[in-house]
């Protein structure tokens, strides 16, 4: 994935950000996102034009960009539209060290860790963690715009919880694209973590309840019945869960959804 601090140049960014794109129109949805004319959008290209502060931050928000990397773009369309020497060695110096600001992030990042008990509070802290990762793992929804769209919620909620993925190895970029990491998140049954997940899904399962939608299914079945019967219930479960298992694990990722149980004495 093309980065913008790989780039002194705002323009030659979104250059190489355009020529990554699969097919045509990519520019043309560039103009439209910043309410300019393509012949404007040539203009800027070209350098014969420069984007206004207004501008920029529409597109910011296009190519969801992080808040670094949004503060990195804005010094470098300053310095394409400083008129003044000492002004733009200003503008140099701070471009700098946002650089170097941005090295050092993604020297911590590791390529292969553990969460550390901070980050799994994060991660367990919403749904959200869990449903965007695994959005990422189906080829529809990998642009974190899909997912905005699929998820109704705006970018800068969204922004947040990818970069979190990505910087921990949950989700990884490829080619402009997000897809499933390779970091593991399995908790024991013994975890605090395992009841905020089950609480997590829970919540998101009782928001879905209330559309009523022919392809879900919830069913709630208080009951009285022989201890024998109990028992006999609960060592059915866990094998119906492994034929489920058996049947996800190999099907390719086209859709999200969630699967849970409960059975329990009370």
């Amino acid at each position: 994935m093309v980065s913008v601090f790989d780039f002194k140049d705002y323009r030659e960014f979104l250059r190489a950000w355009l020529d990554e794109q699969p097919g045509r129109g990519a520019s043309s949805r560039l103009a439209e996102t910043m309410n300019i004319s393509p012949s404007m959008m040539s203009l800027v290209m070209r350098g014969e034009k420069n984007l206004t502060s207004e501008q920029a931050v529409e597109l910011i928000e296009y190519l969801a960009l992080n808040e670094l990397e949004s503060d990195y773009f804005f010094v470098l369309l300053e310095i394409g539209r400083s008129g003044s020497h000492k002004f733009t060695q200003r503008l140099q110096k701070k471009r700098d060290l946002l650089l170097t600001q941005a090295r050092k992030i993604s020297n911590r990042v590791k390529k292969d860790m553990e969460l550390t008990e901070e980050q799994k509070s994060i991660y367990y802290s919403s749904w959200l963690y869990t449903g965007v990762r695994n959005l990422a793992a189906c080829p529809s929804t990998q642009d974190i715009h899909k997912i905005s769209e699929h998820l109704n919620i705006p970018l800068e909620r969204l922004q947040p919880i990818v970069d979190f993925l990505v910087e921990n190895n949950l989700c990884k970029l490829e080619k402009g694209q997000l897809a499933y990491g390779p970091q593991h998140t399995h908790q024991g049954v013994d975890s605090p973590y395992v009841n905020q997940q089950h609480r997590n899904w829970r919540m998101k399962g009782n928001e879905m309840m209330e559309l009523r939608r022919e392809q879900d299914l919830f069913y709630t079945c208080p009951m009285s019945l022989s201890e024998e019967a109990f028992e006999e219930v609960r060592k059915l479960l866990p094998t119906m869960i492994q034929q489920v298992l058996k049947i996800v694990g190999p099907s390719p990722s086209e859709k999200v959804a969630c699967f849970a149980i409960d059975f329990f004495k009370y």
